[in-house]
């Protein structure tokens, strides 16, 4: 058993030496140098939705910005260096949280492990300094919250308000949360509807930028890679709707499924990141750490060969570390590993759907 805790706690420090390692060495990108500028926007008193802004998020967001900025001030360190920071204590809690679930002990120890040091969540906040994994921290909280009481369900449907307002990837999961037919644990409808709420409130302050949020945030689309769905834009004579639709169509139904066959509530929001991240119209790096914290709940050989894929990826990629080696996986790749981790999930779905699970426990 020592040996075991020895073993983990040097996997923890040797993350966390890689993870700063990749901290010293940031200089900037496109997204960090777009967060400079909506903070100097935002600190001159403009609006960050008017005009020719790059700003594509909340407003919530913009003022964790703001405060990063004005800690690197006081700190005497640059943005990036203290928006790093914050994205790694964000990982550690994700991490204890990730314990937690998963029943505290060794299992809790490795789950929390195969998170904070797998190279996509390395990569995604330390290399790139992307912050899904903050609305993933609130999603995973409002799966620890439970629902057997009026407090919890309070604080799930908040936590889940909190992960959308943040960055609305997790916009389609409120339903996985509603109460079902079979007299489930969950959410009211109304209490569904909070985060919704939420996340329309969060832009009040801003609404005579109705146009610029509609252009900059509704309807970002991310980028045209070639990469799943994207590929169907290129058929002739097709829609350029054809790929969006696939992807609503593909959400829908996996939303059904999850609703109708009784799902453990973490393995029911993986499968769901699975199905984006497959159908996804427009893809970034950084979508890729979608699962990568429900998978360390889990593994099993899709977390496994997903991992081994993606982290491959990013050695390769001209945005990654761009390392001159042959035959190394693409897009297309990442897709692949994508479908089989998906197909191994639905395998396991197929042969135990229960409704007992965290959020029941």
């Amino acid at each position: 058993m020592k040996l075991s805790r020895v073993l983990l706690a040097a996997g923890f420090l040797g993350a966390l030496a890689i993870r700063v390692v990749y901290l010293r060495h940031f200089t900037t990108n496109f997204d960090v140098a777009a967060f400079e500028n909506t903070v100097a926007i935002l600190r001159r008193g403009g609006d960050p939705y008017a005009g020719a802004s790059r700003y594509n998020y909340s407003p919530l967001w913009a003022e964790v910005l703001v405060a990063v900025d004005a800690a690197a001030r006081r700190l005497g360190m640059t943005f990036g260096a203290a928006l790093g920071a914050w994205l790694l204590a964000v990982d550690a809690a994700t991490a204890l949280l990730l314990r937690r679930l998963a029943g505290g002990g060794r299992r809790g120890a490795a789950a929390a492990l195969l998170f904070f040091a797998n190279p996509v969540s390395v990569f995604v906040s330390s290399f790139h300094l992307q912050f899904d994994n903050v609305a993933i921290l609130f999603l995973l909280a409002a799966l620890a919250c439970g629902v057997r009481t009026r407090a919890s369900r309070a604080g799930t449907a908040i936590a889940l308000g909190a992960s959308l307002v943040v960055k609305h990837v997790t916009i389609f999961f409120p339903p996985l949360f509603v109460r079902g037919r079979r007299g489930r644990p969950g959410l009211s409808l109304l209490a569904g509807a909070v985060p919704y709420f939420l996340f329309a409130a969060a832009f009040v302050p801003y609404a005579r930028s109705s146009e610029g949020i509609r252009r900059n945030v509704l309807g970002y689309r991310s980028l045209a890679e070639d990469y799943g769905t994207a590929m169907l834009s290129k058929i002739p004579g097709a829609p350029a709707s054809l790929p969006t639709a696939v992807f609503l169509l593909g959400v829908g139904a996996a939303l059904l499924r999850l609703r109708r066959h009784p799902v453990e509530p973490a393995r029911a929001c993986l499968f769901l990141f699975l199905v984006m991240l497959l159908l996804v119209p427009g893809i970034c790096e950084y979508y890729f750490v979608w699962p990568v914290a429900l998978g360390a709940l889990f593994g099993g050989a899709g977390y496994l060969v997903y991992t081994l894929v993606v982290s491959a990826f990013f050695l390769g990629s001209p945005d990654g570390l761009n390392l001159p080696i042959a035959h190394l996986p693409g897009w297309h790749g990442v897709w692949w590993s994508v479908l089989f981790w998906l197909a191994w999930e639905a395998r396991r779905l197929s042969g135990k759907t229960r409704a007992s699970g965290i959020m029941a426990a």
